[in-house]
């Protein structure tokens, strides 16, 4: 089945200012998730698998168009367990490539239908992304209207946003 949200991702100026907003828009502390994130190398959009601290594993296919402001992201989700996480990523590897490796320590924030990430993105820094889940009944305009409201709450300006994902950010860093 496929998904779908709205996203916005910026550089973070200002951690600790951030997370307490964050924490105050969701009324709870964060909760951390540690990511290793592995991209294939595939023809069209990306592929990634996403290992966590216990080694269970989520296959993540997504496309979504490299742009700043509120994106539109379409996506597909395959959890694992560590077994199968080791053999599909060794099938990939092989079959496939590595196209690169995101680490990431995330502290996650919900806000109604909201993920908001603040992340420490190992070789990159910090960084802020909002994840608005869409309803099937919701319009990307809706999403965007969600993301740029808490966009402003956040304090977050327009001259940080991001267009790309971490994995080319680190691309472009180490070429």
């Amino acid at each position: 089945m496929s998904l779908r949200n709205v996203e916005i991702k910026a550089k973070v100026t200002d951690y600790d200012n951030i997370c307490k907003i964050a924490e105050e828009l969701s009324g709870k502390p964060a909760e951390i998730i540690n990511q290793d994130d592995t991209f294939y190398i595939v023809n069209d959009g990306r592929l990634k698998l996403r290992t966590y601290k216990d080694s269970s594993a989520t296959l993540v296919r997504y496309n979504r168009d490299d742009e700043g402001g509120p994106k539109l992201s379409n996506y597909e989700l395959l959890d694992l367990d560590s077994v199968k996480a080791k053999v599909l990523d060794a099938m990939l590897r092989k079959s496939l490539g590595i196209r690169g490796r995101v680490i990431k320590e995330r502290k996650l924030y919900m806000v109604d239908q909201t993920r908001i990430h603040i992340d420490t993105v190992h070789d990159l820094g910090q960084y802020m992304e909002l994840e608005i889940v869409l309803k099937p009944d919701q319009t990307l305009e809706e999403g965007q209207a969600i993301a740029k409201d808490l966009q402003t709450k956040l304090g977050v300006k327009d001259e940080d946003l991001i267009a790309c994902a971490y994995v080319d950010l680190l691309d472009k860093k180490n070429n």
